[in-house]
Formats: C-alpha cells, sequence, structure tokens
C-alpha cells in the first residue's frame, strides 16, 4: 500500500516511502538540520531561549496547586476541590519534567 508520503519520496520503493536516504543515516545525518544555529547558547549566533523562564512558571505553578490541594483538604474540607487541585498538581509536575527534558536536549 503506497501513500501520499510514499509518492512523494520516490514512489516505487518496497519500503512504503519510509526512504533513509542513500548512506542511511535518516533526517539526522549528513550536513544536519536545516537551519540550525551553530553558536554557543546564549550568544548572537544561537540566541537563549524562554525555556529557562518556562522552567521557573512552570515550578511557580506547582507550588500553587499543591498549596491549593493542602488548603483544600485541611481549610475547606472539600474533597472534590482537592481531587481537583492534586490532577493539577500532578499535570504541572508533568509539565516541569517535559521542559526539563526540552531544556536539557536544547544546551
Amino acid at each position: 500500500m503506497m501513500t501520499d508520503a510514499g509518492m512523494a519520496h520516490g514512489g516505487a520503493g518496497g519500503s512504503g516511502g519510509l526512504r533513509r536516504g542513500a548512506a542511511g543515516r535518516g533526517h539526522r545525518g549528513g550536513r544536519g538540520r536545516r537551519g540550525r544555529l551553530k553558536g554557543a547558547l546564549g550568544s548572537h549566533d544561537r540566541p537563549a531561549s524562554a525555556l529557562a523562564f518556562r522552567l521557573i512558571l512552570a515550578w511557580f505553578g506547582a507550588a500553587v496547586l499543591l498549596s491549593a490541594t493542602v488548603l483544600a483538604v485541611v481549610w475547606a474540607h472539600h474533597t472534590l476541590l482537592a481531587v481537583v487541585f492534586a490532577a493539577g498538581f500532578l499535570g504541572a509536575c508533568l509539565n516541569i519534567y517535559w521542559v526539563r527534558q526540552r531544556l536539557r536536549h536544547e544546551r
């Protein structure tokens, strides 16, 4: 079965359009990614991204949701509200992990 993507890259190959190129290196081999800047992070050639600021915001959001969860249990005695805030806190922790991984990959 041939897809439209397979037809755009040569068509008749038996790999279903998922050809890697002449040397089998995939999209990361050879000359590198098109448009990638080659300087040090934070230099004129490669400006720093906003991921560090996003990490700070993610930590702040997790702290707010954790305190909201604790207050919902201790002060308001509202279980459903505590569950909602706890789910938000887990999502904020996942966001921290994701932003940290992206920041690590960028450097």
